[in-house]
């Protein structure tokens, strides 16, 4: 009997260590087993966690990129032996030679992406600068988005920073002074009874679209003649968010929008492999057998309704030893619309499905301009390809930054007839100026190094 109840026991000690490791107890396995067993499971604990993240970064986690470029382009400077503040020093005085040219006037009239959807949380409150503007940007209780000037008009305190959000009103972390969202005025100061009836927010046009947050500027203050376009499978979330990348760069935003239109300069700049880097004065001669080969067109959109619109149309093919055609690239027929003075929707039809790239330039400030790239696509899409076209568009337009960076502007540059489309392109930009749209009086450097104005603007 004793010894049946051990039986019994070790019979009851062998199913809880079958349950427990995952074996079916109808077959026979001993500890002694299982040890042989063990160095597997080892095995697979070390090579599971990096599995693990690699999968995250290649199939799950989306581009963040981010460079400040304005000092791009100034190789030669940062050459020189020494300090950083000694190299900082020599582009500064690179700078200040530089002729930025007879430039139009530095912020156009139209809608402009001053901060993405999702970085501004509900009930959030952020600080903007663009557009020569102060700005405070917060998402009420409903939702709703609102932008505003960013100093109360009590005793100046920025609203941006420690600023509350209720319901959709912002709170002053100075004096506690209450502002409507809608309307911008006040409606509650804590220590009084009474609320000045001309103690209001300067409110501004806002429109939140395809993931975005733009703002309505007017040098005249006229509304809105036109909106941006919504792209369906980005508002429905049919398409994914894929990742983005933001430069900062030193030019006008003429240069970024004209170098659209400019064809000619794509075989130029743009035929060097996407390998081969992102620096024009130092591409890698490794990649030289691989090159790009485009050819377009740029035109402003014919309907006189859609006036504020231009089309572009953009192929692209990869070829071996400048002879043999590897592929045509799925941008090989890139639809371009370009919206305003500070859009282009890049739409493109290829394998994984279909997707857009929203390419946004923001004025931070005279000659500083903030790009956007952000890309959204098919589910489909095999995550690590839409990683390869995004950085592959980014290192085709550091490119661009960096004779951007250095470049001036001619009022009248001489032009084949190949160039047509940049004359086209002007005359089409230029209708987004008004009278009173701000011009550059002094074009010097400030004093931080980044081209800009030391005296006032001719707003």
């Amino acid at each position: 009997m004793d010894c049946l109840k051990m039986d019994l026991n070790c019979s009851i000690v062998d199913i809880n260590k079958d349950l427990i490791f995952g074996f079916r107890p109808q077959s026979s396995f001993t500890l002694l087993e299982f040890t042989k067993f063990a160095p597997d499971f080892k095995y697979l604990l070390i090579i599971i966690p990096p599995l693990l993240v690699l999968w995250y970064y290649f199939f799950w986690k989306t581009l963040d990129y981010y460079r400040d470029y304005t000092e791009f382009g100034y190789d030669d400077a940062k050459r020189i032996n020494g300090s950083d503040a000694s190299r900082r020093h020599a582009i500064n005085e690179m700078r200040n030679q530089r002729k930025v040219g007879d430039i139009p006037p530095v912020y156009p009239n139209g809608w402009f992406n001053i901060l993405e959807s999702r970085d501004l949380p509900a009930q959030g409150a952020k600080e903007v600068c663009c557009l020569g503007l102060n700005l405070v940007v917060w998402r009420g209780e409903s939702g709703k988005s609102y932008v505003a000037d960013a100093y109360c008009p009590h005793l100046g305190a920025h609203l941006g920073v420690g600023g509350v959000v209720k319901g959709d009103c912002i709170e002053c972390p100075f004096h506690k002074w209450v502002f409507q969202g809608g309307s911008g005025d006040c409606v509650h100061v804590p220590y009084s009874d009474s609320v000045p009836e001309f103690a209001h927010l300067k409110m501004w046009e806002t429109l939140e679209l395809n993931g975005f947050i733009y703002l309505w500027y007017h040098a005249e203050g006229e509304k809105p003649s036109w909106k941006p376009d919504e792209i369906p499978q980005v508002s429905s979330g049919e398409w994914i968010y894929r990742g983005r990348s933001v430069f900062i760069t030193a030019c006008h935003i003429q240069d970024v929008g004209e170098n659209g239109a400019d064809m000619t300069h794509f075989n130029a700049v743009h035929k060097p492999s996407v390998f081969a880097g992102g620096n024009i004065a130092g591409l890698k001669s490794a990649w030289e057998f691989i090159s790009h080969i485009w050819s377009g067109s740029w035109e402003p959109n014919p309907d006189p309704k859609l006036g504020h619109k231009a089309i572009m149309s953009l192929n692209h093919r990869v070829k071996l030893l400048n002879r043999f055609t590897l592929m045509d690239v799925p941008f090989a027929n890139v639809a371009a619309n370009h919206v305003g003075p500070g859009m282009v929707y890049l739409h493109y039809k290829g394998f994984g499905g279909n997707g857009v790239f929203f390419f946004m330039t923001t004025p931070l400030a005279p000659l500083v301009m903030k790009l956007t790239l952000t890309f959204y696509s098919s589910r489909f899409l095999l995550h690590p390809i839409a990683l390869l076209f995004m950085k592959g568009q980014a290192s085709q337009l550091e490119r661009d930054i960096a004779i951007w960076n250095r470049k001036t502007y001619l009022s009248r540059p001489i032009l084949m007839k190949e160039d047509k489309a940049v004359k086209t392109f002007r005359r089409w930009f230029n209708q987004f100026y008004s009278e009173n749209s701000p011009r550059l009086q002094n074009q010097s450097v400030v004093p931080d190094g980044r081209i800009g104005v030391k005296t006032e603007l001719n707003w």
